[in-house]
């Protein structure tokens, strides 16, 4: 996609004029609400970065921590475009398709931030080859505990960015070979979250209106 590879070239370009505290934040900031954007990007320049500077290894953790922070902010409005979403649309067509917005935010009821909801999320978070802005905006649809989806994010992004700088630190030959594996993992698994939501809202379609049909014929043939 021409988009896609215009947005790389301006993240390529910002690294070359920016400290690279700056190009983590903003970096992982921009990503994050464009998804488009392949994850790994950013954060194998940045690690490309902090080698070409001389930094130790152990700055990694520093510019991780920088980076979550910039991809947290980014998790946060995406969370809250989809549980505004939700509220609006539910609200007007809801009705129709048998789905309340009550229904739909008892989902993230049953997520009470108990110790198994926080590692579930973390270790979710911290995977590299799940798509984070699919997450954040599953999440505000659901309406997750914000406590919940910060702390998780946070955390979980630190350990996803640290994965990417240090493939990105080790050199460009090993982070080219090993990030386009990811990308491809990355955007299949962003297809299967699509049919998967796909397939959730044509079962509510098929409950709604065909089953009770069937159901109907049956009674009057008997």
């Amino acid at each position: 996609m021409q988009i896609v590879e215009t947005l790389i070239d301006f993240l390529e370009q910002l690294a070359e004029h920016v400290p690279v505290e700056l190009f983590a934040f903003f970096g992982s900031f921009i990503e994050e609400l464009i998804a488009p954007i392949p994850s790994p990007v950013v954060m194998t320049l940045a690690g490309t970065m902090v080698s070409a500077n001389g930094s130790p290894f152990w700055y990694l953790f520093v510019v991780a921590v920088i980076a979550a922070v910039g991809k947290t902010i980014g998790a946060i409005i995406l969370y809250l475009i989809a549980d505004k979403t939700e509220d609006i649309v539910l609200s007007k067509v809801g009705r129709y398709i048998g789905v309340t917005h009550k229904q739909v935010e008892r989902v993230g009821n049953r997520f009470q931030g108990t110790p198994k909801d926080y590692v579930t999320l973390l270790l979710i978070r911290s995977t590299p080859i799940i798509p984070s802005a699919p997450i954040s905006l599953i999440c505000g649809l659901i309406a997750l505990p914000k406590k919940l989806f910060l702390i998780s994010t946070f955390f979980g992004t630190i350990v996803r960015d640290f994965v990417y700088l240090y493939v990105g630190f080790t050199g460009i030959a090993a982070a080219d070979q090993i990030t386009h594996g990811l990308e491809d993992a990355n955007s299949i698994v962003t297809i299967i979250l699509g049919l998967i939501g796909a397939g959730i809202f044509a079962w509510i379609l098929y409950r709604k209106y065909i089953s009770p049909r069937k159901i109907s014929d049956t009674d009057l043939k008997d």
